[in-house]
Parts: structure tokens; sequence; C-alpha cells
């Protein structure tokens, strides 16, 4: 079951960076691994992926999970999103 979730997460999160990333980013194609600052997405970018990840799933992010780490890559998006998913369940 976590699994699938995880994947689930994933996919949405990065449908999510893609659409952000597409308007102007250095890489607009990229691993779910991958760096997003190094993809070229800017901290403003960032913000709106934050808020667009609240959005797709219907969570608020708490503030000691808006960090840097958390928002490396779409795999450290997807498991705050987990986590924070699990705090609220």
């Amino acid at each position: 079951m976590t699994q699938a979730l995880s994947v689930s997460v994933a996919d949405r999160t990065m449908s999510l960076a893609h659409a952000i990333a597409a308007r102007h980013a250095i890489k607009p194609d990229f691993d779910k691994a991958d760096a997003l600052v190094d993809v070229g997405l800017s901290s403003l970018d960032l913000v709106n992926l934050m808020v667009a990840v609240e959005a797709e799933f219907d969570i608020m992010i708490p503030p000691a999970s808006l960090t840097p780490k958390n928002f490396y890559s779409i795999e450290t998006i997807a498991r705050m999103v987990e986590s924070v998913r699990g705090l609220n369940a």
C-alpha cells in the first residue's frame, strides 16, 4: 500500500513540477531524483510548487516541513507529503 501511495504522490508531484518547469526551466525534462534548483526552478517556482502541492493533495504543509531538504527533489517532496498526510490521518 505504501509503495502504491509513493508512486501516486511522486507522479502527481512530478506533473505539477513539469508544468512549472515547462515555462522557463533550464532543463524542463527531468527525473524524480534530480535537484529542482539544478533543473532551473527558481525560489519563486518552488513556492509555486509548494502551493500547488498543498492544493493537489488538500494538505497544509507545516512550517517545520518547509525546508530546502524537503523541496530538494520530487522524491523528497513526495516523502514529505506522505509524512504530512500520515499526520492528518
